[in-house]
């Protein structure tokens, strides 16, 4: 019984995990792709400086989301398996929309935590000087 046990513990410990997709199936994978493609498809006088800091701070937020699941996770190769799929192209719209939505929703989140802060902890008054 306890030889079983251990059996099905090692299998299981050595098992990837069910609910974590392949790199090149994770959405936020995805999402560092896309944001990545815009970033890197435009000119930077193009989107302007505001879009590129805007674009930057998704990049980070998502690159942030994936690395906190597979650090040390080879983002070159797996990027670039992932954009020069057969099927990126047709899939880029929809992870744009998709990632966009969500980086719009954690905005407005960020947006209204500055505001709520700002009024429970008034710094610029509790600073020295």
């Amino acid at each position: 019984m306890i030889t079983a046990a251990l059996a099905l513990l090692a299998a299981t410990a050595l098992s990837p995990i069910a609910d974590q997709p392949g790199p090149a199936d994770d959405p936020d994978l995805r999402c560092v792709a896309a944001v990545s493609f815009v970033l890197g498809a435009s000119d930077d006088k193009q989107l302007g400086v505001d879009r590129v800091s805007g674009l930057t701070a998704v990049f980070m937020y998502y690159l942030g989301k994936v690395d906190a699941r597979r650090p040390g996770l080879d983002y070159a190769k797996e990027l670039g398996g992932l954009m020069n799929a057969p099927d990126y192209a047709r899939q880029l719209p929809a992870d744009l929309v998709r990632c966009g939505k969500e980086a719009e929703e954690r905005g407005a989140m960020l947006q209204r935590l500055g505001e709520d802060l700002k009024r429970s902890v008034p710094l610029a008054e509790s600073r020295p000087g």
